[in-house]
């Protein structure tokens, strides 16, 4: 009798796991936002954006994206695929260079850098470091660099980050961008950190001559640290196509904004960028003319182990070749 009620409750039991009561289907979306972090130029037809995917403000660092496509553009037509899984680190090694030449004194007048800067140094971990540099034609270079001041050299300490922020934003003379960038590379793989980047900010072209782009792309790939841009255009008449191919070609990324309103913005995708991201790729079947600034939308599908896969929408911006 007790073998007959054994074998109806194993059969009811596996009746009820085959009619729908086995473990329940996770609810918990695998995220429920993201950011674009910047823009890589592949060609005149490819183009790659980081991908960060995001819950609520935390960066999720456990995502796989599954697929990608363009639902909505604003010339040419264009497809999406996706160019590079997520790619966490634990660990930040970052040089943020930021630019002190006499142009700032009207391109940010409030001094918005100020704050945007030190709100990624606010999101930095604990053993995330930092350094501090400034760049203009007319500031006296210290610590054996070339063009730069260095106002803190790597330390995770955020207060002496802040304060070395607020004396780096001031306005000079003019714009040793290419010399600034091999200073900062150099600074970042004399400090033996893991995942050594260059973070730079700068309103202008670079206005030294000496070195030149290919000389700062030659050194940051000599000492494996990717160069990270924002520029800064407030007039919309500078020509940042060179930057963009520097970053390009260490591997970074870069972004322009429009006004100083955007920098905090900006600086906040940079973070997200160097903790994790993955990459998506625009590739246009129909290409506007060169020049064109394209605005769009991605959906990027995402997923995570024991998480709902979702579907995030995204904005995206670029200027095409």
């Amino acid at each position: 009798m007790k073998k007959c009620a054994l074998l109806v409750a194993t059969t009811l039991a596996l009746t009820l796991a085959s009619c729908g009561h086995g473990p329940a289907a996770p609810t918990e979306p695998a995220a429920t936002a993201g950011t674009i972090n910047g823009v890589r130029v592949i060609d005149a037809n490819t183009y790659q954006v980081g991908f960060t995917p995001l819950n609520g403000q935390d960066v999720v660092t456990t995502a796989t994206l599954k697929s990608a496509s363009v639902k909505v553009i604003s010339a040419g037509t264009a497809t999406a695929t996706i160019c590079g899984q997520v790619k966490t680190q634990d660990v930040i090694t970052a040089a943020i260079s930021l630019d002190s030449t006499g142009s700032m004194t009207d391109n940010d007048p409030q001094k918005l850098r100020r704050e945007a800067a030190q709100a990624f140094v606010a999101r930095l971990g604990s053993r995330d470091k930092a350094a501090v540099l400034s760049f203009d034609g007319s500031t006296s270079p210290n610590h054996n660099l070339s063009v730069s001041y260095l106002w803190q050299d790597f330390t995770g300490d955020k207060a002496l980050l802040n304060t070395a922020v607020g004396r780096a934003t001031f306005a000079g003379g003019g714009t040793p961008l290419y010399g600034a960038i091999i200073d900062a590379s150099n600074l970042t793989a004399a400090s033996g950190g893991a995942n050594g980047t260059v973070l730079i900010l700068t309103d202008g072209e670079d206005t030294a001559r000496n070195p030149t782009a290919q000389a700062a792309i030659a050194v940051a790939k000599q000492n494996g640290t990717r160069v990270y841009a924002i520029g800064l255009d407030a007039r919309n008449t500078v020509n940042f196509s060179v930057l963009e191919d520097l970053t390009a070609a260490t591997g970074g990324l870069f972004q322009k904004a429009t006004s100083a309103t955007q920098l905090q913005g900006f600086f906040d995708k940079m973070y997200n960028a160097f903790r994790a991201q993955g990459c998506v790729q625009v590739n246009f079947t129909q290409k506007p003319t060169a020049g064109t600034v394209v605005t769009g939308t991605l959906v990027i599908t995402v997923e995570a182990q024991n998480r709902k896969p979702v579907d995030i929408e995204v904005p995206f911006t670029l200027t095409v070749r």
